[in-house]
């Protein structure tokens, strides 16, 4: 952990510079989860589902209004970090959650934590060989061996319909997801009558599998309006996505 200060002055505690940046710059500066209609309202709900290091927490907090963010992260050494900015900022209405959601209530799931390159951290590592290689051709081997140094780690993961009733949730105005390669599951963790609750997602996608169009296809059937466009701070080559999800 080291403590880091952002383009606009944030102090953030950190992992590395350049990852945090480059997420810095997907939230604060291109503001990728508010596109396509997406809009944040007095008192929401606001689920951060794969919350990180917490950049995304915090520029809700720094949206001035009174909203319920509950953060998501299953990675032990990922969630201190988070917890950490949380504190450093004094967040007094971002309740912290140190498991992941998913199709199913698994204790111990085993996530493998990447120290150098946090964000990517997953529980499909495989779904990581391609960007990789990528890295190989665009850096060097050393330098996609020092990010992908890894560790396995375990975490808890819960369904969103037991979060939402051990919790008592009435509504989530906006579920965001990032999960990299998780997103699908997440999905399938909710109950059909619960579904009537969550009013606007967004998601990022990694199209693995034909991940969007099962996606795509899910929410369509529970009354989405759904968009896609490729994440514009990534090459295409990585097929990552963005989906905007809106009843």
């Amino acid at each position: 952990m080291q403590k880091f200060n952002l383009a606009n002055d944030l102090e953030i505690y950190c992992f590395g510079e350049m990852e945090t940046e480059f997420i810095y710059r997907e939230i604060f500066i291109e503001q990728q989860y508010l596109q396509h209609g997406i809009t944040i309202n007095d008192n929401d709900c606001i689920f951060d589902v794969g919350a990180n290091i917490g950049l995304f927490s915090i520029f809700l907090s720094q949206l001035r209004k009174p909203l319920k963010i509950l953060a998501f992260e299953p990675i032990k050494p990922i969630f201190e970090v988070l917890e950490a900015n949380i504190n450093l900022h004094s967040i007094d209405n971002v309740s912290l959650q140190n498991y992941g959601l998913g199709s199913e209530n698994i204790l111990e799931q085993v996530f493998t934590f990447y120290p150098n390159l946090a964000g990517n951290s997953t529980a499909r590592p495989w779904e990581k060989l391609a960007q990789r290689e990528l890295m190989k051709v665009e850096y060097n081997q050393e330098i996609e061996e020092h990010c992908f140094q890894s560790q396995e780690i375990k975490g808890e993961i819960k369904t969103l319909s037991s979060v939402i009733n051990s919790l008592a949730i009435e509504s989530i105005e906006l579920l965001k997801i990032d999960v990299e390669g998780e997103e699908y599951e997440v999905l399938r963790g909710i109950n059909q009558n619960d579904w009537s609750k969550i009013k606007q997602i967004v998601l990022e996608v990694h199209d693995i599998e034909n991940r969007i169009d099962k996606i795509k296809t899910l929410l369509e059937s529970q009354n989405f309006h759904t968009i896609v466009e490729h994440n514009n701070l990534l090459a295409s080559t990585h097929k990552i996505f963005n989906l905007y999800a809106i009843k």
